[in-house]
């Protein structure tokens, strides 16, 4: 634009009236030049994304989607990160989780990935750090995005007999992304894939191609786009597994000072299936067994767990299995009576945890640190989820953080009474909301504890024995022999 401006008034006016704008005009030029390179710096400008191939998965009660980008630097300056704004991409739906990863996976995963470093703003956009700046002589660099969002699958219909399948319906999603602020997407395709292969009805947008539990939509070249109305799809589809949600799971974790750290969820799970109409027939069910029908699950917690147990408001639950694994060990635990479609229960579950590989020191404030993962041991989306962590009695300067980026989080510091405790111990408190089974979320509590408290416990135990010692030596040492009354002749 300047450079026609120029041209232009080089025609109106005379050489002289040129050569005394022309320090005007240079500024001008220069602060430009210095506001743009200011953009592309903080990721304002709009990258090219030569392809886009997106992968949305429905066979899991998230949705989560897999896109991979290849980018490209059409300005002369060297590219360094770029912004990403999810709500841009997927509209109307809530983000529970993001990665970004720099190199090409493959279909295995046997590639080699970079993840990348991202920070969020205020309207919760990703401003994404490249692993190295991409040139305009470079080419094309791969990125791969992971995203994690609220799911909204409705039951079609609400209710249905115990003899006939689940099928649940998918909406309000556009398989096409329409022009985000800070991409300019020149080719892009988008592939389904679902929970079976038997679709009762699936939207067709141009070109559409379903292959058993496949529907590929697209490519769409730039400028060529079906209209929003045509591309907001809708999927009716037999769901065969369990829709299952955690309505509320509370995990106290407690460190002592000599001892291991205990941990128990307790949790309130529910089948949000489709309900019955005519309740449900164990007699049936032993027939016509029902995969959408809860009958077992498995928790998996850190391989060094250990002293477990599983119980629910009628007591000890013993049918429960043990798999260890190298990194992992399952539990393949069987609720007390089998969780049908609108049904839900109540349980705890516990084990312990050695404090090495947990808890460590602070080499900044000569304190106590303890990391630990924040998702419970079942692998389900949480609506409500509270983590507590309590550090040993008269501890001080408790404080503690979250991993989780989005803001639907709260921190509290409260007490709790704990076994041998004389008062009552600090406890740092966690909530959140909407949380994702896929996501990454770690805790990190940080203490300071007096020099001699680990010296607690063990002095109470000494104390109550030398009071046992007191009474028995008492009671040697009385006589308590009844004596009845002589009578007299």
């Amino acid at each position: 634009r300047m450079d026609r401006s120029s041209r232009s008034s080089r025609s109106r006016m005379g050489r002289g009236g040129a050569w005394a704008l022309a320090p005007l005009a240079l500024l001008l030029a220069c602060c430009a030049c210095l506001a743009q390179g200011a953009r592309a710096a903080a990721g304002g400008q709009a990258v090219t994304v030569a392809s886009l191939a997106r992968e949305v998965d429905l066979t899991t009660q998230s949705l989560i989607v897999a896109s991979v980008l290849k980018l490209e630097n059409a300005g002369a300056a060297p590219l360094s990160s770029f912004t990403y704004c999810a709500s841009e991409i997927i509209r109307g739906r809530d983000i529970l989780w993001i990665e970004f990863d720099e190199g090409e996976s493959g279909a295995d995963n046997a590639g080699k990935t970079t993840k990348l470093s991202w920070t969020l703003d205020e309207n919760e956009c990703m401003a994404v750090e490249l692993a190295s700046p991409l040139t305009k002589k470079e080419g094309q660099r791969t990125v791969e995005i992971y995203e994690v969002f609220a799911m909204n699958f409705e039951n079609v219909p609400a209710q249905i007999y115990q003899s006939e399948k689940q099928v649940v319906a998918f909406s309000d999603f556009d398989v096409v992304v329409r022009s985000p602020a800070h991409l300019a997407i020149a080719e892009q395709k988008t592939t389904l894939y679902l929970p079976s292969s038997n679709a009762d009805h699936f939207t067709k947008v141009k070109p559409t191609k379903k292959a058993g539990a496949e529907i590929k939509y697209g490519p769409y070249a730039a400028g060529s786009e079906p209209e929003p109305s045509d591309a907001n799809i809708v999927v009716v589809v037999e769901y065969p597994e369990a829709l299952l949600s955690i309505e509320k799971v509370t995990r106290e974790m407690t460190i002592s000072s000599w001892s291991d750290i205990e941990v128990q969820e307790h949790y309130h799970l529910k089948n949000v299936g489709p309900s019955f109409k005519d309740g449900f027939s164990r007699v049936e069910y032993s027939r016509n067994p029902l995969r959408y029908v809860l009958d077992d699950f498995v928790l998996s917690v850190p391989p060094m767990a250990h002293s477990f147990f599983f119980i629910d408001v009628l007591g000890n639950i013993t049918t429960a299995k043990l798999r260890y694994e190298s990194d992992k060990v399952e539990v393949e635990a069987e609720p007390r009576f089998p969780i049908v479609p609108g049904w839900q229960t109540h349980f705890t579950f516990g084990y312990k945890l050695p404090k090495e590989g947990f808890v460590g020191d602070t080499a900044a404030s000569g304190g106590k640190k303890f990391v630990i993962g924040a998702l419970p041991a079942l692998a389900v989306n949480v609506k409500n989820l509270t983590v507590n962590v309590a550090v040993p009695e008269f501890s001080t300067n408790l404080g503690g953080s979250s991993s989780f980026p989005f803001r639907r989080s709260k921190t509290a510091i409260g007490v709790k009474k704990w076994y041998m405790d004389i008062f009552s111990r600090p406890m740092w408190t966690l909530e959140l909301q909407e949380v994702s089974a896929e996501a990454e979320v770690v805790v990190e509590v940080e203490w300071q504890e007096p020099a001699m408290l680990h010296l607690k416990e063990p002095a109470m135990v000494a104390a109550a024995l030398t009071v046992l010692a007191f009474l028995a030596l008492v009671y040697s040492a009385s006589d308590f022999t009844l004596k009845g009354k002589v009578k007299t002749s």
